[in-house]
């Protein structure tokens, strides 16, 4: 969760990890160096948040760049004694908090908040009314285009190639269904007008809007009224049931820490300091 200006070395470890080799991996490596601080690959590991593991730019110089400036003024801030100044060590104290706050969290809270599928599938059956379509919907595949030879391109093969190859060929974002069902107040107007006229497995296209051209295909059409499939709704309530179970494993920690350790909070103090600082 604590990410920050850390950062600033994830695109860079991609291609990092990527070329270090089965014999290099059994030890660490070094991958940059700034003053007294080497930054190594498992630390660049370590830092990547999901999603980002095989991504690796351009700019990834100007990542490791960053890392590298704010290593240095950190460390002429040491030398020049600003960690003994009374409102820097605040403010590291209360960072140091934050960072061990978060910590206790993932070892004494995260680990009591797994959610098994036999939970969600209870949910799901236990709480059939809430899965209810309350509007038609679709589920589209589409394929974006952003200039008119691209679109003529895609007109003149539609008939003769599988919609699906013509969206991996052409189209600027991907044409998957990830966007699941959608009602026709959750697209834009002449999409929609496209997509509710066609039969499954139709398409239609070229759509021309502000946002470029479009090429659709319906997969499916659901009625209002229809119960949703489980698989279009089992990730949502494991989050759902995942954050329950955090607020309760939560709570139950923070009751016995209080109960342990003592917590007291004076309203009349806070009120008068906060009147002193606003004066």
């Amino acid at each position: 969760m604590l990410i920050g200006r850390q950062n600033i070395a994830l695109i860079f470890a991609a291609a990092v990890l990527a070329f270090i080799s089965c014999e290099r991996s059994r030890r660490d490596v070094s991958v940059a160096k700034a003053g007294s601080v080497s930054l190594e690959a498992s630390q660049l590991k370590q830092l990547i948040p999901e999603g980002f593991e095989d991504r690796f730019g351009d700019d990834a110089l100007q990542f490791v760049s960053q890392w590298t400036e704010n290593v240095l003024l950190s460390e002429a801030a040491l030398k020049l004694h600003l960690d003994e100044r009374k409102d820097v060590a605040a403010k590291i104290e209360d960072a140091r908090r934050m960072i061990l706050a978060s910590a206790a969290e993932q070892y004494l809270v995260l680990p009591r908040t797994q959610v098994d599928s036999a939970e969600v599938v209870s949910y799901y059956q236990e709480h059939s009314e809430e899965f209810i379509r309350q509007k038609d919907e679709v589920l589209i595949e589409h394929i974006a285009l952003d200039d008119s030879f691209a679109r003529d391109s895609v007109a003149a093969l539609l008939d003769s190639i599988p919609f699906e190859e013509l969206a991996e060929r052409f189209s600027i974002y991907p044409a998957d269904v990830s966007q699941g069902y959608l009602s026709r107040d959750r697209m834009h107007r002449k999409l929609a007008k496209a997509a509710f006229s066609l039969s499954e497995g139709e398409h239609a296209g070229p759509i021309d809007t502000e946002f470029g051209y479009y090429f659709i295909k319906l997969v499916d059409f659901a009625p209002k009224g229809s119960l949703r499939e489980f698989s279009e709704v089992e990730q949502g309530i494991r989050d759902y049931l995942s954050e329950e179970r955090f607020r309760e494993v939560y709570a139950d920690v923070m009751d016995s820490l209080r109960s342990v350790e003592g917590v007291s909070i004076d309203t009349n103090a806070i009120e008068e300091a906060l009147t002193k600082i606003e004066n």
